[in-house]
């Protein structure tokens, strides 16, 4: 067979001369520096970072000031009637620097302080399952590339082994062998590959483009892919489990809402103890009228105090906050055995997916290493005449699909490889 199909050059994305080889790792890192949704996604724990203060515990200080200006006009009645009129011009100004300070609130300020360190918590979960998902996809696109230059690499063989069917059935039809049905025939078998190889090879374009989308690089970039399609050592399960368990990022959320339903519930208690705070106000105020005889009246000065209140009676809302606290906190709890059996139950489907795919792997080796075989000696007696063009187009499908079915097992594993990874929360270390 080798003698009959010219040597093919690897396969060089857009034809370009100067393209650059990318690994795996580049492109995931170049992704997560500048993909869109991660940019967004960090842009979003930065937000959650910011709402982390000491707020709940400092006081606030606010300062005020008003001005009003305003008449009054005075008119006097006597007993006999007569009046008199006046008017009086007021302008007020009134300045105050105000202090207020809660010292306690039933503890509700260092719940809310746990609260946000724990929505912080969670944000920092929420990228980490941004960048996870990013690094899947990065992941599946990458070998799909390899998996599709493989299927045009698989395709121009195809067009070089019925090239040279053709020419054959052309030399036999010139010499007067065949009637020329067989050469007309062998041409329609060489113009349908090299559809295929067309078609082919505008999928591998388009999965570029899809990469280089998700990596927000010029979407013509020179860069292909040079690398193979190996599966790792057999995963374990009960290894793949334990981890899941303890590192799955969804399943960390899930930990993380039982502990904000905890931090609910005391704050709904806290409403039920005494608040006491401290005020300090510093006030200032000019009074200017003709009224007075200096022609204005000036106060200044500061007061502070401390202030308690008692919650006695609500309508019974306290109550009703606390009993829906307690409730929510049952439902996390029943959330989290749910999601646990939930993601037990994916990654045994998952498992099962990825063992079926590494023993079609085995099995579509030996398939296509025999179906070359075939085709190599149906190559050899289509050459001296002793096979037909249909059958001699049998093999050559039979190679075809031998072929096609191993790329997609190695290809269909390694997604399965990808995902128990993403399941088991060690995505980034593979």
């Amino acid at each position: 067979m080798k003698k009959y199909i010219t040597a093919i050059l690897a396969f060089i994305v857009f034809n370009s001369v100067n393209a650059q080889s990318i690994s795996l790792q580049e492109c995931i890192s170049r992704a997560i520096e500048a993909n869109y949704s991660i940019k967004i996604a960090r842009n979003d724990l930065e937000i959650a970072k910011n709402n982390v203060s000491l707020a709940p515990f400092l006081p606030t200080v606010s300062l005020g000031a008003r001005q009003l200006k305003y008449n009054y006009d005075y008119k006097t009645y006597n007993e006999s009637g007569e009046k008199s009129k006046s008017s009086s011009d007021y302008n007020t100004l009134s300045t105050n620097a105000t202090l207020n300070w809660t010292l306690f609130d039933g503890f509700s300020m260092f719940a809310e302080r746990s609260r946000l360190e724990e929505l912080l918590s969670q944000g920092e979960l929420k990228f980490r399952a941004s960048v996870e998902t990013l690094v899947q996809q990065i992941s599946q696109q990458f070998f799909l590339i390899i998996s599709l230059q493989n299927q045009v690499k698989l395709f121009q063989e195809l067009v070089a082994v019925s090239e040279e069917r053709y020419n054959q059935a052309l030399t036999r039809y010139k010499i007067g062998k065949d009637s020329g049905l067989e050469s007309k025939q062998a041409k329609i078998y060489l113009n349908s590959d090299s559809s295929k190889l067309i078609i082919q090879q505008e999928s591998v374009k388009n999965a570029y483009i899809k990469l280089f989308e998700m990596m927000n690089m010029p979407l013509d970039s020179k860069i292909v892919i040079n690398d193979t399609i190996i599966p790792e050592a057999k995963l374990e399960f009960d290894s793949l489990l334990k981890r899941a368990l303890e590192n799955n990022t969804s399943i960390q959320m899930v930990k993380s809402g039982q502990k904000i339903s905890d931090i609910n519930l005391k704050l709904a208690k806290s409403e039920r103890y005494p608040v006491l705070g401290f005020s300090a106000v510093y006030n200032y105020n000019l009074t200017q009228s003709t009224l007075y005889r200096r022609g204005y009246n000036e106060t200044t000065g500061p007061y502070m105090g401390f202030s308690i209140s008692l919650p006695i009676f609500s309508g019974f809302e306290t109550n009703r906050k606390i009993t829906n606290a307690k409730i929510e906190k049952q439902n996390s709890v029943l959330e989290y055995d749910q999601f646990k059996q939930s993601l037990e139950v994916d990654l045994r489907q998952e498992y099962n997916t990825y063992v079926n795919n590494l023993l079609l792997i085995d099995f579509e080796i030996e398939s296509k290493e025999a179906a070359y075989l075939n085709l190599d000696a149906a190559i050899e007696k289509y050459r001296i005449g002793s096979l037909s063009g249909i059958e001699f187009r049998d093999f050559q499908t039979s190679y075809l699909d031998a072929s096609v079915r191993k790329i997609s097992a190695l290809y269909q594993a390694k997604i399965s490889e990808i995902t128990l990874h993403l399941l088991a929360g060690d995505l980034f270390t593979n």
